[in-house]
This record gives C-alpha cells, structure tokens and sequence, in this order.
C-alpha cells in the first residue's frame, strides 16, 4: 500500500463511484492509502482496485477509482482506506457507497449521494448527502448541508448552520452562530446561541433552548415548542390557524432586569405552539 512521510496536514482529494471511504485522522507523520476490493472473492472488484490511480504532489494526495458501467447484477466495488494527520482537508466524491472519519480533519467538502455518513469532526463542513443517514460529532466552523430522505444527527456546530432537507427527520445539538433550515420533515435543537429561521411543511419544530437573536418558526401541519432559559426575557408574536398558543412564560419573565432578550416569531397553520422555560442542564 502506498505510504507518503506528510509531518503536517494535507489535502486530500478522493473519488469513488461504487464502494465506502474511511479515514482515520490522527497524530501520525506518515500518510497511508489502501484500495481494497470490497469482495475479494469478486474479478470484477479485485480488477477495479488495480485500476485505481493514487498520486501524492504538493501535499495532496488525490485518490480516483474508475467509473465503470454495469447494466445487470451488482456493479464492482472497491473501498478506500486512508491513515493522514490530523486537521487535514477533504474533498471526498461517493456516488454509492458509505463515508467515515475517525478522528478530526480540517474544512471538508463532502458528496455521498447513496451512502451513511459518519463523522467524528472537521473544519467548516459543506455536505451533500440526498439519500443517506448522517450522523456528525462535532463541526468546528460553518455547516452547509443539503440532505434528502434519511435522518440527519449533527451534535455539535460551532458555527453557522445552513441545512435544506426534504423528508428525513433533522437532531441538532448546540449550535453557536445563527441557523437556516428548509425542511419538510420534524426538526429539533438542543441549544441554539443565536438566530433562528426554520420552515417545515410536515414535522413538528422543538428549540430546546435558545438564548438571544430573533427566532422565526414556521410550520404546516404539525407543533412548535420553544424553551426559553431562565434570565433571558422573550418577546413574543405567535399565532396558529387551527391549532392553540399556549405561553408559561410569567409576567415576571419580562425585559426588566433580564440578562437577554430573544424574539420569537412563531406561526402555525394546523398545530400548537407552546412556549416555556428551558430545563435546566443537568449536572455531570
């Protein structure tokens, strides 16, 4: 298997058309590529991960394995698996196969059109996945994703979050900047640090938490639920067609003497909006 010395960070370029993607990103002065037959007992796939081109100029290593037309039964498959430092930057084609990090890479720019995609962490995230379930530990900078039709799990954004989705149901964690979501499925967040703007036409809208900025919910045909933390004031404008706004909030809970202040715009055409005070986090 090819090896390269790489004492920092590199970029790395990979395209695969059928088969999975793994990479392990950690402390390690040397670079590691493997192409491997997917079913080593299958010509096809063996002859596909001997056609597959690795090369490493400039400090990226591009990594391409040859798209091949199969018109009956199941068409070859090879899997790449690589070893690189840590924080190094990804740029990674799949069009039907899985893609796994372990370990932290820097900025990624990702494309698995069929295939799940797991990542422990990156850099500022671009992804594109239509047809498979994602599940992200930790983005430490702006998140752009376009999904499909499989849930999404991203616990950790520590950025911006940019996401359009169409009928697989959205988990965020805590989110740092500001957040946009296009959406006809449910949503939650767990925490989020400033605006918030999300429309959905199907699934029902939860923010957890959030601490200050504008919050602009809007919904079809299922709930909204709003937790607003102790200490932060909430002016409010919701309104539901069919359904009923319910506010906790006391009259105590006003701008006056409040750390914060959010504004919450909340509209609903056949479901409740309810608005309350966070949970508190529980201690560790």
């Amino acid at each position: 298997m090819p090896t390269y010395p790489t004492p920092r960070p590199i970029d790395l370029d990979i395209t695969v058309t059928v088969g999975d993607v793994e990479i392990t990103a950690s402390d390690t002065p040397e670079t590691v590529v493997d192409v491997v037959p997917s079913r080593p007992s299958r010509p096809g796939d063996v002859s596909l991960a001997k056609e597959a081109t690795v090369r490493f100029d400039g400090g990226r290593l591009t990594v391409v394995v040859p798209k091949r037309l199969n018109l009956f039964g199941p068409g070859d498959s090879v899997d790449v698996r690589i070893e690189a430092p840590a924080g190094s930057t990804a740029t990674i084609v799949s069009a039907y196969g899985g893609v796994r990090v372990r370990g932290a890479l820097g900025d990624s720019d990702i494309t698995a059109s069929y295939g799940r995609v797991q990542l422990e962490r990156t850099g500022s995230l671009r992804l594109k996945a239509p047809y498979g379930e994602v599940e992200v530990a930790d983005v430490a900078g702006d998140l752009d994703l376009t999904a499909g039709h499989a849930r999404l799990h991203i616990a950790r954004v520590d950025g911006t979050a940019n996401i359009r989705g169409s009928h697989g149901d959205i988990e965020l964690g805590s989110v740092t900047g500001d957040v946009d979501v296009r959406t006809s499925a449910a949503i939650s967040i767990d925490r989020a640090a400033a605006s918030v703007a999300i429309r959905t036409a199907h699934g029902a809208i939860r923010v957890k938490e959030v601490t200050g900025g504008t919050v602009r919910l809007e919904n079809g045909y299922a709930g909204i639920e709003v937790g607003v933390p102790e200490g932060t004031a909430a002016w409010i404008d919701a309104a539901s067609r069919q359904g009923v706004v319910r506010n906790e909030l006391t009259a105590e809970s006003g701008p006056e003497g409040a750390d914060r202040t959010v504004e919450l715009r909340l509209r609903a055409n056949y479901g409740d909006i309810l608005i309350h005070r966070a949970q508190p986090a529980r201690a560790n």
